[in-house]
């Protein structure tokens, strides 16, 4: 079971954000789903960019005191809405934008950013992306205002591929996914790079499914039963992801599950102990690295997040996109886009997971990626209460990381 070492109610409330008020506030603008069927992860998302905030506003906020304020916009899980989002916080004057939330989405955003900022080349949008997973984000559309602070879906299949080709025992396996970029990429990388580590897997099923709209996925796992499959590869997030573990739970689906966000958003719940030792995750964090780095500062974040808001923290990377956000400001000592993005663009950062940097090319930040697996064994930091956490079983370091991109940012005139 978990141990917490909570911060004092002093140190907490030095955490609570800043007053809305406070006129010379850098402004950043939330854009995600805060309704409909993925409000649960735009909620936790929002929680995470807010909590990084307040640690950079603890720490004296950036320019000698000036503080981050983040405001929210509900793109409602859909591009048009987000666009929308974006057009309304740019004429709120906000000139910093952060989602991630749904690879669709954030291309349509990148999209009105990218033309935007070539229709006011002296007044620019800077997006940062935390986690959206689509490759073409920095392989095709990479652009100097652009940054992304998570491995893509690419980058993390390289690293479940591997442990997939290490174990004899799957000959089988079946992909499925939500039908949209992300998805697809998954499908994609997920078969060219089993076919090099493991040419004698064969691929059982490769099915995508409406993204948010699939309410019971009971006849899908009927059909990766009937297939005889393995193992299981999916990049579903949020309720997609939870829903097809509850009907691969209550159908008795003995595969092995390999996943992008199992540790997420009540996913661990869904889990519970039907998925011990049989569900792999890839994902820059979980809460027991904390244990096995010995790291202090990891504990700290733990037991302050979980006293301000009763939660796992689950996303590391918003908060070290923030962090790294407030370092560039105070870099370039200046709050405008372009001359954060000119000190974002070959920043570096120590984080409680390792070293860390920004590929200046494409603006692809790299990280160390961890392959965890789901146990109950010598568990410090159990998920949502189940008594059952993550542990690691490999690592890839930041330097180490590797995809298919040759996008090269453009400077701007």
């Amino acid at each position: 079971m978990k141990k917490h070492v909570f911060f004092s109610l002093a140190l907490v409330a030095s955490l609570l954000p800043w007053s809305a008020s406070q006129a010379d506030n850098i402004r950043i603008a939330h854009i995600d789903p805060f309704s409909g069927a993925f409000a649960n992860v735009g909620a936790v998302n929002g929680k995470h960019v807010q909590f990084g905030a307040d640690l950079v506003n603890a720490d004296g906020g950036v320019l000698k005191g000036t503080q981050l304020e983040v405001i929210r916009f509900d793109n409602k899980a859909n591009a048009k809405d987000a666009v929308t989002a974006l057009q309304d916080a740019i004429d709120q004057g906000i000139r910093i934008v952060t989602q991630a939330t749904n690879s669709g989405i954030a291309l349509a955003v990148e999209d009105a950013v990218m033309k935007y900022n070539r229709r006011n080349p002296d007044d620019p949008v800077l997006y940062l992306n935390y986690g959206s997973a689509d490759p073409s984000i920095t392989r095709d559309h990479c652009n100097f205002y652009t940054f992304r602070f998570e491995a893509h879906s690419g980058m993390k299949q390289d690293a479940l591929t591997d442990r997939i080709a290490s174990d004899k025992d799957i000959h089988k396996v079946y992909i499925i996914g939500q039908d949209y970029g992300h998805g697809h990429e998954v499908s994609k990388y997920t078969k060219q790079m089993l076919a090099a580590k493991r040419p004698d897997i064969e691929v059982v099923g490769d099915e995508f499914h409406p993204v948010g709209k699939v309410k019971d996925f009971t006849p899908y796992i009927a059909k990766i039963q009937a297939s005889g499959a393995d193992a299981v590869i999916t990049g579903n997030f949020g309720s997609d992801l939870t829903l097809l573990v509850k009907a691969a739970n209550d159908a008795g689906l003995k595969a092995t599950l390999f996943t992008q966000y199992a540790g997420t958003f009540g996913t661990p719940t869904a889990i519970g102990k039907g998925g011990i030792g049989r569900i792999y995750d890839a994902a820059p964090w979980h809460p027991e690295i904390a244990v096995e780095k010995h790291s202090k500062k990891a504990e700290e974040l733990i037991a302050t997040f979980k006293q301000k808001y009763d939660e796992d923290l689950y996303y590391y990377q918003i908060v070290v996109q923030m962090q790294m956000l407030g370092a560039a400001i105070n870099q370039a000592g200046s709050a405008k886009p372009a001359d954060i993005a000119q000190a974002l663009a070959n920043a570096r950062f120590t984080g409680v997971t390792g070293d860390m940097f920004m590929r200046s090319t494409d603006h692809q930040l790299m990280h160390p990626l961890f392959v965890s697996v789901f146990t109950d064994k010598d568990i410090r930091y159990d998920s949502e209460n189940t008594g059952i956490g993550w542990k690691t079983v490999s690592e890839t370091l930041a330097k180490d990381l590797k995809d298919d991109s040759t996008c090269k940012v453009e400077q701007p005139a």
